[in-house]
């Protein structure tokens, strides 16, 4: 669920990230097959792929995460707000929980320029920041970041 609404916080502002000619990708470790029937349900406008063998997430050194923090208090309240919103878990088969996600901005040269590694699944910089962080970078007045708080 946290994965869910933070794309769709993302899809929201879409056109925001295209104005700056930014391009989303989502990478999954879902297999292909069971992400075509998430992509299909949700219309996600942007590009999914599959990484099964999480080599991207070796890449971009997004660590498993302990009990303590798939479960810490502030993914709970992000669980109790999102059911209270009327959001549903969806099962796409056997999810791990316990896989880190991320928020990376890479250049056309592969420069990667911001990173954000999720210290629980609550952990994800929102949308508004991501493009705060686009600007400030576009406009030269800052250095690449890593790893910033998301809030």
């Amino acid at each position: 669920m946290p994965c869910q609404a933070h794309l769709g916080e993302v899809k929201a502002t879409k056109d925001q990230f295209e104005a700056r000619g930014v391009s989303i990708v989502v990478i999954s470790f879902a297999e292909p097959r069971r992400l075509a029937p998430y992509e299909a349900q949700h219309q996600w406008p942007f590009v999914l792929l599959a990484d099964p063998k999480r080599t991207a997430y070796d890449a971009f050194t997004l660590k498993r995460l302990s009990w303590l923090q798939v479960f810490s208090l502030t993914t709970l309240k992000l669980y109790w707000r999102l059911l209270r919103e009327g959001k549903k878990r969806e099962d796409y088969g056997k999810d791990d929980i316990y896989q880190s996600g991320g928020d990376f901005l890479i250049d056309r040269d592969g420069n990667l320029l911001f990173s954000h590694r999720s210290q629980d699944p609550a952990d994800r910089p929102t949308a508004a920041k991501l493009l705060e962080i686009i600007d400030r970078i576009a406009g030269g007045a800052s250095k690449p970041s890593f790893d910033t708080p998301s809030n």
